[in-house]
């Protein structure tokens, strides 16, 4: 019951945020390239997203049902540092990996219709990750990485995870079906197989260590060096790393050295001392 309560708390904020959208006070919430606004007022737009979808239902959920509140999050607890660097090195890792993934998933699409919608959402994702200077980098580093990583963790692993966990009583059923969950809210066909890797990546690790800190920042890692990519290849069209282009070899390595170190961290976080 208090898993679906949450999972509706999702859904109205999402409900209340179209609804404000509808007056012009509010009109921002629709910003976007076509409607001729700045690539700055489509970040906070997102930010804003971002936080009524999964910030606000959790801080809203914990304080009215959870019976730790916010502590039943887990986010206080500590992460050993060599954990976590594995963690993080773990999901680095493995971004050429979900780059073939993502290859994969987008050759799975024929419907021109969808198609045609699909590549109009990468031109609006590109244009708000426009970056003309350092500013605008750390920017995208506080809307693009660290928001969704602190507010999609408080959600999708503390809490819709562990309220799976408490009801199947099963870890690899929730983890699994949390990741599913996280990948479908995206609303991106093309990306699905990817964040649900990430997902379960995430997943495990909140369930190995016990405490959210490691989820998020594992997933703050991953948007950053997403925000941190797009500002190299912008910046430096013509360098080395920008012109690198993932190869099954590549994807394949990848794989291999991020799992290794995602076991390595799970031994590490099972140890007993």
């Amino acid at each position: 019951m208090r898993l679906w309560l949450l999972v509706a708390l999702n859904f109205g904020c999402l409900g209340i945020l179209f609804l404000f959208a509808r007056f012009d006070a509010f009109s921002w919430l629709n910003a976007s390239q076509a409607s001729g606004d700045s690539s700055t007022t489509v970040k906070f737009s997102q930010a804003v997203y971002t936080l009524m979808l999964f910030f606000v239902p959790a801080l809203i959920f914990a304080n009215a049902v959870l019976p730790g509140k916010l502590l039943y999050y887990k986010i206080h607890r500590p992460v050993k540092v060599v954990p976590a660097l594995l963690g993080v090195f773990a999901i680095l890792a493995a971004v050429f990996f979900t780059d073939i993934l993502y290859t994969w998933n987008k050759d799975f699409i024929t419907d021109p219709e969808l198609i045609k919608e699909l590549a109009q959402n990468d031109v609006a994702s590109s244009y708000m990750m426009q970056m003309p200077g350092i500013g605008d980098l750390f920017l995208c580093l506080l809307i693009n990485a660290l928001i969704p990583a602190v507010a999609e963790e408080l959600f999708f692993r503390g809490g819709v995870q562990q309220l799976i966990m408490e009801w199947t009583k099963k870890h690899h059923s929730a983890i699994f079906l949390s990741a599913a969950f996280f990948s479908f809210l995206h609303f991106d066909p093309t990306g699905f197989i990817w964040r649900f890797v990430l997902g379960l990546f995430l997943g495990y690790m909140f369930y190995w260590s016990g405490s959210l800190r490691l989820s998020v920042l594992a997933h703050f890692a991953f948007n950053a060096f997403s925000v941190f990519n797009a500002y190299w290849v912008q910046h430096y069209p013509d360098s080395a790393w920008a012109k690198v282009e993932t190869t099954y070899t590549l994807g394949a390595i990848s794989a291999v050295i991020s799992v290794g170190a995602l076991l390595t961290c799970r031994n590490l976080l099972m140890k007993k001392t």
